[in-house]
């Protein structure tokens, strides 16, 4: 049977990450950290340029270049594992399986307790994008599509709105009252410009 995903966004502050490996798949899933924080460890044999320019910025991530121990993992909440070798990544896979932490590695997606999405940020709305670790293109073409939908200069618009909603909370506390605002606005709209005559 094919069991479907449960998407969640999780609060990772203060949570303590190993991402093992320092090439590409190690570059996404720093991109994906980048603001969570997170308290991040890397450990590889060595790392490619494009992760040292990254990590050059900030110097709070652990970095270790060397190859991987079993101690490593140990007190972790989530591991990514992204080495380009296979056997590593079921190795270290099983081990931590063993220790009930969470593990995602990059080539081997039908054993992954979890998948990275592709994700987009407009103001104070972010989309999560999963293909099951399957169509990896899709995501980014659809993470494109979002962002043309919704254009940069459309982000302070939505947090107004968004500031407006909280503020409405405050002056009209009565739930009731509140919808009836709102929908008041929204009938407004409706009528002034998509009403068809």
């Amino acid at each position: 049977m094919n069991f479907k995903k449960y998407p969640i966004f999780l609060n990772l502050e203060n949570k303590n990450i190993l991402i093992v490996g320092g090439g590409n798949a190690c570059l996404e899933k720093l991109n994906g950290l980048e603001f969570t924080g997170a308290k991040i460890h890397v450990i590889a044999i060595n790392f490619s340029a494009e992760v040292k320019t990254f990590l050059a910025k900030y110097p709070n991530i652990t970095t270790e270049e060397r190859a991987v121990g079993e101690e490593d993992i140990n007190h972790r909440d989530i591991i990514f594992l992204g080495t380009s070798d296979s056997g590593i990544n079921q190795k270290f896979r099983a081990l931590a399986k063993e220790k009930g932490i969470w593990v995602n590695s990059v080539d081997d997606p039908k054993n992954c307790d979890f998948y990275s999405s592709s994700s987009v940020s407009i103001g104070p709305v972010q989309f999560a994008i999963s293909t099951d670790g399957k169509f990896a293109g899709m995501s980014s073409t659809l993470r494109k599509l979002f962002e043309e939908i919704i254009p940069e200069e459309d982000h302070e618009l939505m947090e107004t709105l968004f500031e407006m909603r909280r503020n409405l909370k405050e002056i009209l506390p009565n739930d009731k009252e509140r919808r009836l605002v709102l929908k008041e606005i929204v009938q407004n709209l409706n009528s002034r410009y998509f009403h068809k005559h």
